[in-house]
């Protein structure tokens, strides 16, 4: 004896119309994405900068006294030289 489904479906066709399956999914991209997008700038303000104390700021200690010199004179001739 033979049975004939007459409307079955198959697991891939999921349970919308063949037009909406994806758009779930799409959503949730997009909606992750604009979320990320706007917490973004946040990260920016986040940075810990130091402060200006100088034309060279070496809060690491890697530049030698010589070199920081160099560095100084050489940045305040191009600030004099202008832009």
């Amino acid at each position: 004896m033979a049975f004939r489904a007459t409307n079955a479906r198959s697991d891939s066709e999921g349970p919308g119309p063949a037009g909406q399956r994806g758009a779930p999914r799409v959503y949730i991209t997009f909606l992750g994405l604009l979320v990320s997008l706007l917490l973004l700038p946040l990260a920016a303000f986040a940075a810990d900068l130091p402060a200006l104390t100088g034309r060279v700021v070496d809060n690491a200690g890697i530049i030698d006294a010589g070199t920081r010199a160099a560095l100084t004179q050489k940045l305040a001739a191009f600030e004099a030289k202008g832009s």
